[in-house]
């Protein structure tokens, strides 16, 4: 027995197993849902693992504490600038009152007095992990005959109205702090150069450090939906004209992201189910049926979800995605199949015979174009990025199970009896045309001859340049108030552009040691010679155990308690208050403590306080596990093309240092020959399969040349539209040529499939040429019901897909079936005359 005749026989005998099964897997599928269903809102999975650039991105955003940072910025009209001046400190009071606020930074911690104290508590441990020759002459400072120098010459410049002892009294008494801090400050130019208030004094930048307990989506919205009111709430203060208040962030970023995966979901696959309905009953015009396609594309829909969610654990924010495109493509199947059974029923069969002559006629070509498309999808594996590999993969899933369930379970929306069309003026209309193409080849195919050669010779032309974008407006949502904040603050403050990142992962303190201290040495020599604007590094804070205990043998040869006598000497002799210099005598008891070789050597993580501001920047460069940190450097202009990454690569490494070079604009750049790599080899991979498919399915040289120039055409026009639209190439909507070359290639194989065993040219080429532009249109919405979504990444692909298998489809009617019927012409048989 044929496979067609034991499906209709099943579809007609065994309606109640039949349904009884797909309630099974139906309930199994949504109990998976339910149990399983994660989504994954980080960007960062949009990206191609493999590079160390991008490893390096994640690396940064999981392990250090600027996950938690929110950077909020003040922005003012420029009449407005001195109120906002009154206003920014009121509001940085309000924003540490806030419960979900762990700490702010509003200024330099160096211009408060609670910053100074801070620096002074960690003097200790930076004092000895100074190199030798330093640490001897700063500790000469504590002769007797300096400090009676020493202060004889504040003195004298106190009373000559200087207002700088003043300072240097109360922060460095004895002189000890400066030179301990002195490589803290070189090895931190960096924070100078990115200073909290624009030059226009209309932007204030505000730090804070937020309180929540996990960075999972749902934790970020709940924090944001805090923060908005909390801006809303700040903003009823201010009096003067129109101000912004803006604020960035991960936590920002992954509530947005998250927030438009839910309207992603239900907007695409909604807009694609509707324009794929009207486009079904204008065709059709029954509405059991249409039912029906919606039902199994749900279906397809779900065992799809079921699966990926078994297969990956989670989602990524593009592979929600999936459904609108697994809707606009599984449609074809309905369309075909049951455009062929209607048929089959007007000529009088009926309905087990329909269903077997349908799923006969045409179920070959439909599983060779979903082979096509499968295969085109899951070459998305090869992109490397884990988004798109997942939704490769479960649109492969999805296409399998919908040209299953279309040629089985739609037959049981099909009605035993039913009452054919009085007027198909559809059908008509493209009878009429495959006629006169038919008939008459050489008009029409002169005709699309001419525009598809013409829009590919623009399309394949180096002029006017496909532009290609690489920036991280390709990766956020569309209109993301984050991204504004981002942009804003980058335009009234130019000199804060994406810096690179350096991770260096050391097995021990002493080795994170030496390693930054090669690393700022070398840097120090390319900032000397103009290779870079500026850098900065955890040098000063990466302790040197070594150092530390050479230094602290080294204090066994001063006499604390003689120097404290000189100290107190000195001070009554010119006239100062010994309470006023506590902190010296402070210093002094905590350097003489450390002498003893059974104390502890002092580590400044556990005496400096967890409200210090100073953390704002220590979390910049150390990760919660503190062997684990990074550095940044400037560069003379922002990143932007993959030389630069490539210079920087050769330049910043230093021999014997294991480091990984990463930052957004870096990794960005660093992807470009990747990119342009999907574009090309995997696109030709994808091309190579194609016409091995087609060698093998026609036989024929002919025919097969015709497809080959069909896909040609289709490609040249596809990049023909993208310039005239200016729709630039981004990282992730290069993916769109691999699928509209799978895609594309299922409407020749169906014409020509039918062409090659056909004598009645309007029963069967009319019969499919139907189906084929219907199928055509609803995949074209399909892929462009993605242009409502959010998230630019998924519309880019979509719109891209969608005007590629639109000239897909107008090649194929208006090029392969004339071409076709001119190498091959075969009589015009008309039913209605014979």
């Amino acid at each position: 027995m044929r496979i067609s005749d034991f499906i209709a026989r099943t579809i007609t005998q065994r309606r109640v197993l039949i349904w009884c099964s797909v309630v099974a897997l139906a309930a199994a599928c949504l109990a998976i849902l339910v149990m399983r269903m994660r989504l994954d809102s980080d960007v960062l999975n949009m990206l191609p693992a493999r590079f160390s650039s991008v490893a390096g991105l994640k690396i940064y955003d999981r392990d250090f504490e600027q996950t938690r940072e929110l950077t909020f910025a003040l922005l003012c009209d420029p009449a407005d600038v001195d109120k906002l001046e009154e206003f920014a400190p009121a509001f940085t009071e309000k924003l540490r009152q806030q419960p979900w606020c762990a700490r702010v930074l509003a200024g330099s911690p160096m211009e408060t007095p609670d910053g100074i104290r801070d620096l002074q508590s960690i003097a200790v441990p930076l004092l000895l992990n100074l190199d030798p020759q330093a640490f001897d002459e700063t500790m000469s400072i504590l002769q007797p005959q300096k400090i009676r120098d020493r202060l004889h010459r504040l003195r004298q410049q106190i009373e000559a109205g200087s207002p700088r002892p003043e300072f240097e009294l109360s922060f460095d008494p004895l002189g000890l702090i400066a030179p301990a801090l002195k490589p803290f400050a070189e090895g931190n130019a960096i924070e100078e150069e990115q200073p909290l208030t624009s030059p226009d004094r209309t932007m204030r930048v505000l730090l804070a450090v937020t309180s929540q307990p996990a960075v999972s989506a749902f934790e970020c919205q709940r924090l944001m939906r805090q923060v908005n009111l909390f801006r809303s709430q700040a903003r009823e203060d201010w009096n003067g004209g129109a101000l912004e208040i803006l604020v960035t962030g991960r936590a920002a970023y992954v509530a947005e992201i998250s927030l438009s995966m839910r309207y992603d979901i239900v907007a695409t696959l909604l807009g694609s189910i509707l324009l794929v309905s009207v486009i079904f009953f204008i065709g059709f015009r029954r509405w059991i049926p249409l039912f029906g396609m919606g039902f199994s594309l749900l279906l397809s829909c779900l065992v799809a979800l079921a699966l990926g969610l078994l297969l990956f654990g989670r989602l990524s924010m593009v592979a929600v995605g999936f459904c609108a495109i697994l809707v606009g493509l599984g449609v074809d199947f309905a369309i075909l199949i049951f455009g062929r059974y209607q048929q089959a029923r007007g000529d009088g069969e009926s309905h087990r015979e329909a269903i077997a002559t349908s799923v006969a006629k045409l179920g070959r070509a439909v599983f060779f174009g979903a082979l096509t498309t499968a295969v085109g999808f899951l070459a998305l594996v090869l992109s490397g990025s884990m988004g798109f590999s997942q939704l490769g993969a479960l649109i492969a899933i999805g296409i399998f199970f919908a040209g299953l369930f279309m040629c089985t379970i739609l037959f049981l929306f099909a009605r035993e009896r039913q009452t054919p069309l009085s007027h198909d003026w559809v059908f008509e209309f493209v009878k009429r045309y495959v006629r006169w193409s038919v008939q008459r080849p050489a008009p029409i195919l002169i005709f699309s001859s001419a525009i598809l050669l013409l829009l590919s010779a623009l399309g394949f032309s180096p002029v006017p340049p496909l532009h290609f974008e690489a920036s991280t407006r390709s990766l956020e949502p569309k209109n993301s108030r984050a991204g504004y904040a981002v942009q804003a603050i980058m335009h009234k403050m130019p000199a804060r552009w994406d810096p690179v990142l350096t991770i260096v992962h050391a097995r021990n303190a002493q080795e994170l040691h030496d390693s930054w201290q090669k690393i700022a040495a070398h840097w120090r020599e390319l900032q000397g010679a103009g290779e870079i604007k500026s850098f900065s590094t955890p040098a000063a804070l990466c302790l040197s155990p070594n150092s530390m205990q050479r230094n602290r043998e080294r204090l066994s040869t001063i006499n604390f308690p003689e120097v404290r006598q000189i100290l107190e000497e000195t001070l009554d002799a010119e006239g100062f208050s010994r309470e006023a210099f506590a902190a010296a005598f402070t210093l002094i008891e905590d350097l003489q403590r450390i002498v003893d070789l059974r104390a502890p050597l002092p580590a400044w993580r556990n005496q400096l306080p967890k409200s210090s501001s100073w953390w704002f920047l220590i979390d910049r460069y150390f990760a919660q596990n503190p062997l684990l940190t990074t550095g940044f450097v400037t560069t003379n202009q922002p990143i932007a093309t993959h030389a630069q990454v490539q210079s920087l690569g050769r330049d910043l490494p230093v021999a014997g240092v294991p480091m990984i070079l990463s930052g957004w604009s870096y990794a960005l750049a660093d992807l470009l020959p990747w990119s342009r790599r999907q574009l090309l080899i995997i696109s030709a991979l994808m091309a190579i399969f194609d016409v091995s498919l087609l060698a093998i399915l026609y036989r024929d040289l002919r025919l097969w040349i015709i497809q080959v120039i069909t896909l040609a055409f289709a490609i040249g026009a596809m990049v023909a539209s993208m310039k005239l639209l200016h729709i630039d190439l981004n990282l992730l909507n290069v993916l769109a040529f691999r699928l509209v070359l799978a895609i594309g290639v299922d409407y020749g194989i169906y014409v020509v499939l039918v062409w090659q065993k056909t004598h009645e040219l309007e029963h069967d080429i009319a019969g499919v040429v139907k189906p084929v532009l219907l199928a055509g249109l609803t995949a074209v919405c399909g892929f462009g019901s993605l242009g409502l979504a959010r998230n630019p990444s998924l519309s880019g692909l979509g719109i891209a897909c969608a005007i590629g298998i639109f000239w897909s489809l107008v090649a194929t009617i208006f090029f392969t079936l004339p071409a076709i019927a001119a190498v091959e012409p075969k009589s015009w048989r008309d039913d209605r005359q014979t």
